[in-house]
This record gives C-alpha cells, structure tokens and sequence, in this order.
C-alpha cells in the first residue's frame, strides 16, 4: 500500500505543477496503486452515478422538445432568422457566463439543493415564454433558463466523475452520453406530436422538467456530490486549471462547434446541394443516431486505451469527416454514411473529454475543471457556428464544411503536441 507520506508528496507535487492550493482532506490525484486496483462501486454509489444520469437525460428530453416550440414560435412572432440566431447564442453567452459560479455556488450551498432549485427556476421558464409572447423577454427567459440548467449540467458531471471508479470511467461517462443524446433525439420525436399550438406543449416541457426532481426523491440512499472547497471556488483556479490542461479543453471546444453546428446547418447544407428539405431532416436524425451510438462504445474504448491517444485518433476524424463529406458530391446515402460516423465519432471528444479530466483532476479541483470544461463548450458553440454559416455563404455549400475540418485541424494540433509531451 502506498504510504501517507508518498501521498502527502504526490498532492503537492501536482498542485505545485498547476500553481493550485492543496487540499488537506483529499488527495489531488491518484496513487499508483489507486490508479490500477479496480474499485468496488456500491449501491449508494450507483444510485448517486443513476441520479445524475436520470435528471440530466430527462432536462434533455425537454430540450430536444422545447427547441422546435421556441424557434418555430420564434419565426412566427419576427420572421427574422438573425433574431432566431442571437436567441440561440444566447445560451452559449448563458453558459460561458453562469459556469464560473458553480464553484462557489457548491460551496456556499448544498450541491444537491442547488440542483433542486435550478430545475424549479428552469421549470417555470417555459410556461412564461407562452404567456410573455414576445422576442424581447424571450430573450430574457431564454438567458435564465439557460444559466439554471447549465448549473445543472455542471453539477452533474462533477458528481459523476467523483463517483466513478477509474477503472468504469469510459463507460459510465458513455452511458451519460448517450442518455444526452438520446433524450434529445426523443424530445425532438415528441415535438412531432405535440405540435407548438396552445398550451400543451409548454406544460409537458415544463412537467419533464420537473420530473426531473423524481431521481433525487427515488433514490434517498445515494451517495451526494461533494461540496467544493473555499479555496477551490475562487476563479483563477478554474483558468489556472485551463491553461494547464489545453488539449482537454480543446475537446470542449471542439464537440461544443459540432455540435451546434450540425443541428443548425447540416439540414441546410444538404438542401443546398439540391435535396429535398425531408432528405435534409433525414440527414440529421443519421447523424443524430451515430451521435446516441458512438457515446457507450467509445466510452469503453477510452477504458481499454491511452486515452490521449484517442483523443488525437478522434481529431483525425474531425478533420478527415469533412474532406470525406464534400468529396462525396451529391451522393445522399454516401453523405448519410459519412455523417453518421463523422458526428458520432466526432461529439465522443466530450465523453472523453470528461474522462480524462476525472482522470486528472481529483477533489475539490473537480468542481472548477468540470467548470472550465464547460467554458470551453460555450466557447466553442459561440465562436464556430456564426464563422460557419458565414462561410458556407460566401463558399456555399461546401464553406461549412471546410470550417469543420479547419476546426479539427486545430483540435489536432493541440491534442497531438499535449501527447508527445
């Protein structure tokens, strides 16, 4: 067994590389032997890892059935596609903004009540955008909703990744995932049948919402997120955090482009070619298949390999899927098939991104990399998809994709320089 005194120096010596305060209750990183020894997960374990799970997946459910109500109603009420994407960037500068407080928020409060009080306010957001139909406080209520459940995200991540034994982290961090993209793939079937005429709409959203509160009722026995230290909740940790360890980011910033930018435009660029506007949704819901798919046995990969080097593999992809896309001419079924591998393969970066940083980062400092990961998500899906659209205008259609294979050009270069060191 590893000695107290190897692993007082094994925590100093990684906060002293990233400039960071040591934690005195909690190792910062893992010991060899912690590293390779697989770790008994119990049920109070399992039931906090399912906990995450389930409410997230049921908030993204809502968000899979509450995009088209928005922007459907959205372009009703102005007409105006500009309006349509500020509204949708919207949540992007929610999240690079919100994201910074999770910290401290976990300080200050129960984890799990700020949970709790985060899908009551995001909850009752949806109702108020069918009574104040207007663009103006759309705006608004989108920029609160946004911040509620970018808090939500973040704090269930950090749970996850607490939670999780090393050895299983591949593949719970998949299954998370999956359950993402999964409940938005279902959310945006359901929006099928409930139409966005009335009443109905907004109340089921708001009730999935809610129900999202059930797991933490279900499962009492759980084992809770732990709070993040005073120390850990200041700012500069979390940028500290992200300069010292740029190629995880990177992964942020990559998936969060896109993943962004598929739903928004690859339904356009495929009509621009000359299909149908149905062939273009039939498009996206192959790439939104490979997205559900890709995310549990990618996972397991990541348990199974060097975990940077498949962080370089997958930026191989982002930059080849593109090239393979445009080359595939007008070709419907050969653009489907690239598509479906290119997005599932490509949003797997955030699943291994995750990975990695539950890898590297432990303790306290957990809260504040999970944080500066989702600013790098933000990031990335506030930056790219405007530069995006602009391109695929001027070089219309195959501008936007030579902009994705830009992007993973740059994922690569960071992820492969961080892996030869």
């Amino acid at each position: 067994m590893t000695s107290r005194r190897q692993m007082c120096f094994s925590r100093k010596h990684h906060a002293d590389a990233l400039n960071l305060p040591v934690s005195r209750n909690k190792p910062s990183i893992m010991t060899m032997t912690e590293t390779y020894l697989p770790q008994k997960i119990g049920l109070p374990q399992k039931q906090g890892i399912a906990t995450a799970i389930a409410c997230t997946g049921l908030i993204a459910l809502a968000w899979g059935l509450s995009s088209p109500i928005i922007s459907q109603n959205m372009e009703r009420m102005t007409s105006s596609g500009s309006l349509l994407g500020w509204l949708i960037s919207l949540a992007a500068v929610a999240t690079i903004l919100s994201t910074p407080f999770v910290p401290k928020l976990m300080n200050l409060f129960k984890p799990r009540s700020v949970m709790i009080a985060c899908l009551v306010i995001g909850a009752a957001t949806i109702p108020a955008l069918k009574i104040f139909m207007n663009p103006a406080a759309w705006f608004l209520i989108k920029f609160i909703a946004s911040c509620a459940f970018t808090i939500v995200f973040v704090i269930a991540e950090i749970w996850i990744n607490q939670l999780a034994p090393e050895h299983l982290r591949g593949r719970i961090m998949g299954m998370y995932g999956a359950a993402l993209a999964g409940g938005m793939g279902i959310g945006s079937g359901l929006a099928v049948k409930t139409g966005i005429e009335g009443w109905t709409p907004f109340l089921i959203t708001a009730a999935i919402n809610l129900a999202a509160i059930l797991p933490f009722i279900l499962m009492r026995k759980a084992v809770q997120v732990k709070a993040t230290s005073k120390e850990d909740a200041r700012f500069q940790v979390i940028f500290k955090i992200m300069r010292a360890a740029p190629a995880i980011m990177m992964c942020g910033v990559v998936f969060g482009a896109i993943e962004q930018s598929l739903i928004y435009f690859l339904p356009v660029y495929d009509t621009r070619l000359g299909h149908s506007e149905e062939a273009g949704r039939i498009l996206l819901l192959i790439a939104a298949l490979g997205i559900v798919l890709f995310q549990y046995p990618m996972g397991l990969l990541a348990d199974k390999m060097n975990r940077k080097r498949l962080t370089v593999i997958l930026m191989v992809v982002a930059v080849l899927g593109p090239i393979a896309i445009v080359f595939a001419g007008t070709n419907f079924a050969l653009i489907a098939t690239l598509a479906f591998f290119y997005a599932g393969l490509t949003t797997a970066l955030y699943t291994v991104g995750l990975v990695r940083l539950g890898e590297r980062f432990k303790g306290s400092q957990l809260a504040a990399a999970n944080a500066g990961f989702i600013i790098a998500y933000g990031i990335g899906s506030l930056i790219v998809p405007p530069l995006a659209g602009k391109m695929m205008d001027i070089y219309s259609p195959y501008g936007f994709m030579w902009t994705m294979a830009g992007l993973g050009l740059a994922g690569f270069m960071v992820a492969s320089l961080r892996f030869r060191r």
